[in-house]
């Protein structure tokens, strides 16, 4: 019945939108005993068009901010003791300030001992992109992203920032196998930092990136869903400290669930772009402090689980929360298609590409099956150049060229892993879970695994979450 009235409120508030928003206002008659003080009641509900959902948490003002309340979380709002005469009602929501727009009703009277209700709307998707984007089909589709790029300690608009969002077009056919094709399109903010980028494809994985200078964000993980018209609004918070900037006076905190798992203690949560770690205690819960200001992305990862990439936007005016539940990951195995699977994956995520260049040096699934390692330093003893040395903490990699400073870094199923200690990767996969690697000396490493332009060895490990089969 609750999605039946929903989607009947949807068709209602989609033929209500307007500039302002129209609300829809009827005046019902007064229950026995109910309202003996003369005066009326507004009652509403507000729908968010945008994402097919009730308004949560959304503020309802009257005219004058006489009254303020706050929705429900099924958009209901209620303003007791109205005075009679004649009112408008405001809708505020950070929804609504991304999308720079305002919902304002017309205004309607109240009279003494009455009850009026009021129904407003978000615009949908297709309307607000109609307002936004100078021409609504571009080369890729008619969805569109659009969003303000602001300060993270003061909120100020960030104008001139360079907005990006780049994703990759996976096509299969017999002729070509499986090709993969990048894509970037790219917005400046304006004065009042909003930006808009049109005429982009549905069902899309895509990046979202700000830069200004030597400032940018991480690269923001975004998704468009499957509508023919979709609209996805972001505020992305973009630091005037230069990128390298690893530390600042930000912290995020928060609990990691594991589903179905005897303990939450032991998941890794870390801060992409920065040594920042933490590992979960047994209620799953962990804290991170002087963490560098914006938006960034945290990579919560435990074995036997799927990891997970999450957007968070940190200032040190609040220490921001976050809530995660892990899914167990549950591993089939199908004889007949498992080799065809195995390829199909190495080649979706570069790995058969890279390999082609012989710029570094490859392991695969076959040769490490042979090999059946107990532990990732054991199969990188037998990668030429490396040297494994025994720590306090265990397994140390350095290299036997003397490339480069010295330095060693990791990636995990293509997303950075920092090192709480020298020689911990042995901690926290198994070499049995690695189904592909990857290693690159000084300047060979390729432009997708380079950081600030340092020279390490990097060692890029595919384990059997990522490569299915």
């Amino acid at each position: 019945m609750m999605i039946r009235q929903l989607q009947t409120c949807l068709a209602v508030a989609l033929i209500a939108v307007a500039t302002p928003l129209r609300a829809q206002n009827t005046a019902a008659p007064t229950p026995a005993g109910a309202l003996r003080s003369a005066k009326g009641q507004i009652t509403g509900i507000v729908i968010d068009s945008l994402n097919r959902r009730y308004l949560a948490g959304a503020d309802i003002v009257i005219e004058g901010g006489r009254a303020a309340v706050e929705t429900d979380s099924l958009g209901r709002f209620t303003i007791d003791s109205v005075i009679p005469g004649t009112y408008q009602v405001a809708v505020f929501h950070p929804i609504l300030d991304t999308l720079g727009t305002a919902i304002l009703t017309k205004t309607f009277r109240v009279g003494p001992d009455s009850s009026i209700f009021v129904l407003l709307a978000v615009p949908s998707a297709r309307t607000l992109i109609g307002r936004s984007c100078r021409v609504q089909t571009g080369p890729y589709g008619e969805s569109a992203v659009i969003g303000h790029v602001n300060d993270p300690e003061t909120l100020a608009p960030v104008a001139r920032a360079e907005v990006s969002i780049a994703w990759v077009e996976i096509d299969i056919s017999k002729e070509t196998g499986l090709r993969r094709y990048p894509h970037l399109m790219i917005d400046s903010t304006d004065a009042s930092g909003a930006f808009r980028i049109c005429g982009l494809p549905n069902s899309t994985e895509a990046t979202l990136q700000a830069r200004r200078g030597s400032a940018a964000t991480d690269e923001i993980p975004i998704s468009l869903g499957e509508n023919p018209v979709e609209l996805l609004a972001r505020t992305i918070l973009l630091s005037p400290a230069d990128a390298r900037v690893k530390s600042g006076n930000a912290a995020v905190s928060g609990t990691v669930l594991l589903e179905a798992g005897w303990t939450n203690a032991g998941t890794r949560v870390e801060l992409v772009g920065t040594r920042a770690v933490a590992v979960t205690n047994e209620r799953g819960e962990f804290t991170m402090r002087n963490l560098p200001s914006g938006s960034r992305v945290l990579v919560i990862r435990h074995v036997g689980f799927v990891a997970k990439i999450l957007p968070v936007d940190l200032s040190s005016r609040e220490e921001k929360r976050v809530a995660v539940k892990l899914p167990r990951f549950l591993e089939t195995m199908d004889p007949v298609l498992v080799l065809a699977r195995r390829e199909a994956a190495l080649a979706k995520v570069g790995f058969s590409q890279r390999r082609k260049t012989g710029m570094g040096y490859y392991m695969g699934p076959e040769r490490l099956g042979q090999m059946n390692p107990p532990f990732v330093t054991d199969l990188l003893r037998q990668v030429p150049g490396l040297r494994v040395m025994r720590s306090l903490y265990g397994d140390i990699i350095t290299s036997t060229r003397q490339t480069g400073n010295g330095c060693v870094q990791y990636y995990l199923d293509d997303t950075p892993y920092a090192e709480m200690v020298p020689g911990d990767i042995n901690n926290f996969v198994t070499g049995k879970e690695v189904m592909a690697v990857e290693v690159y000396q000084g300047g060979l490493v390729p432009p997708e695994y380079s950081r600030s332009g340092a020279s390490c060895i990097t060692i890029v490990l595919w384990t059997r979450y990522k490569i299915r089969g």
